[in-house]
């Protein structure tokens, strides 16, 4: 299986916000990503994308920048 772990990059550090992540869709309506896992769970998580590692299975993002 080809599950990914998304993690939020924050001042150096890593933190892991969902696990066995299957599906990944950008609202653009509120600038956030929706992320759906092999169970159905679903989270909308507010940032960008910094990276997508297919060889160890990551998505890393980072905080959208408030103004």
């Amino acid at each position: 299986m080809c599950e990914a772990k998304v993690y939020l990059d924050q001042g150096g550090e890593s933190q892991k916000i969902m696990e066995d992540v299957v599906f990944v869709r950008p609202d653009s309506e509120s600038g956030a990503y929706l992320l759906v896992n092999i169970l159905g769970e679903q989270r909308l998580v507010q940032g960008s994308i910094e990276k997508i590692d297919f060889l160890r299975h990551t998505i890393h993002l980072r905080p959208t920048e408030q103004t």
